[in-house]
């Protein structure tokens, strides 16, 4: 009887396998797909509409074409085709596209999404839930805003990469690694900021130089967002001061200026760490700014010997000076635009839920007169692969 048992079972079992294999549940066949590899959004004329630009790679172009080569969009040679279309929504718009070509958009390899600056300054939430949404569309792509329109910036020829979208992609994640200047930020975390009740969202913004007759896209500042509306902007200085305080510099150059303000020392940095913590006295809030960071001797234009400890720790002094002058200059703009940009009011509401609850509904008028200490601590490791300066001291 056991026996018995034991063979009905094992049946019982094959049977379950041989259902479970089945062949690949919604699977999508490459010759049937729009490839997506940048998306454009501009205000429509209408106060209700919205104009889209979808820009889809041509696999056939890009496969027979040279690399690094290009086209005008549908050109023989071009290696991307854009599509536009309105609607009342992002996905009626997606829809429209989607009658008038014999593919579906395919949005997983989407590198980009570009907000121009009208549809920026008059609210995009109606714009961002489509792409939290749909599922195709990745949360990890780089949302940024167009100092004109957005269609305008995914008509640029790229000039290493086959389309605008991937280059811009690359472009941004490109300056994260290596100058962190300009901050790179992924649609989770445009999002996040995005659905705080303080803490305000910013993205880098994409604009066209003119050079040689040659359009080309560069990142240029930093757009702030109060609520869902771009309220202004940060420069260079302004945004790198943001992004010490919220751990986002990876990397990037300080400039130290000697006594003499001729000659200069570019010391490259390897190492950041940032702490913002909140401290309540007497029913009024305190934030505490602490920012190590660590770098690399890079190159210099004197003739001074910086090898000795001496000679260190008046360039970690400067280096310090210099970051926290960063860091003030962030916060002052920031109190400029009413826009919290560091998320003080998440970390105090983190801390302190009970207190939060009395400073919530004043959060704009106790961001401007809230207390905010700066303390930086800068090391300088190595000079190099060499000690002594190469230029003589009689120069």
């Amino acid at each position: 009887m056991k026996k018995y048992i034991s063979v009905f079972i094992k049946i019982i079992v094959c049977i379950f396998i041989v259902i479970n294999l089945t062949s690949c549940w919604g699977a999508h066949e490459l010759n049937k797909l729009a490839i997506v590899m940048g998306v454009g959004i501009d205000k429509g004329k209408a106060n209700d509409m919205v104009d889209i630009t979808v820009q889809v790679a041509k696999v056939l172009d890009i496969k027979s074409s040279p690399k690094g080569s290009s086209g005008s969009v549908g050109g023989s040679d071009s290696g991307y085709l854009n599509l536009e279309e309105k609607g009342r929504s992002i996905s009626q718009a997606v829809k429209n596209i989607n009658r008038k070509i014999n593919r579906k958009l395919f949005f997983s390899h989407n590198q980009v999404i570009i907000l121009g600056k009208d549809a920026a300054e008059a609210g995009i939430s109606k714009y961002i839930d489509f792409f939290l949404r749909y599922r195709e569309n990745r949360l990890l792509v780089w949302v940024i805003v167009a100092k004109g329109s957005a269609a305008e910036m995914l008509d640029i020829k790229p000039g290493l990469e086959t389309t605008p979208g991937r280059s811009i992609g690359e472009l941004i994640r490109n300056q994260e690694e290596d100058t962190s200047l300009m901050p790179a930020v992924e649609l989770k975390d445009f999002a996040s900021r995005l659905m705080s009740k303080t803490t305000s969202p910013i993205a880098p913004i994409i604009e066209v130089s003119k050079e040689d007759k040659k359009k080309t896209v560069y990142l240029s500042e930093t757009a702030v967002f109060k609520k869902d509306k771009m309220v202004g902007t940060l420069d260079k200085k302004e945004t790198r001061g943001l992004l010490w305080v919220i751990n986002k510099v990876k990397d990037g150059v300080i400039t130290v200026s000697m006594p003499d303000d001729k000659d200069k020392v570019d010391i490259e940095t390897t190492h950041v760490s940032s702490k913002i913590t909140a401290e309540i006295k007497d029913n009024k809030p305190k934030m505490k700014i602490e920012i190590k960071q660590e770098g690399d001797l890079q190159e210099q234009t004197s003739a001074e010997d910086f090898a000795n400890p001496k000679a260190f720790a008046i360039l970690e002094k400067s280096e310090e000076d210099i970051i926290k002058e960063e860091v003030i200059s962030s916060l002052k703009k920031s109190r400029e635009l009413n826009a919290d940009t560091f998320g003080f009011g998440d970390i105090i509401y983190e801390h302190y839920p009970k207190q939060w609850m009395e400073m919530e509904k004043n959060w704009d008028e106790i961001f401007q007169k809230i207390q905010v200490d700066v303390s930086v601590h800068s090391k300088i490791n190595r000079t190099g692969r060499i000690t002594k300066p190469i230029m003589s001291p009689d120069k």
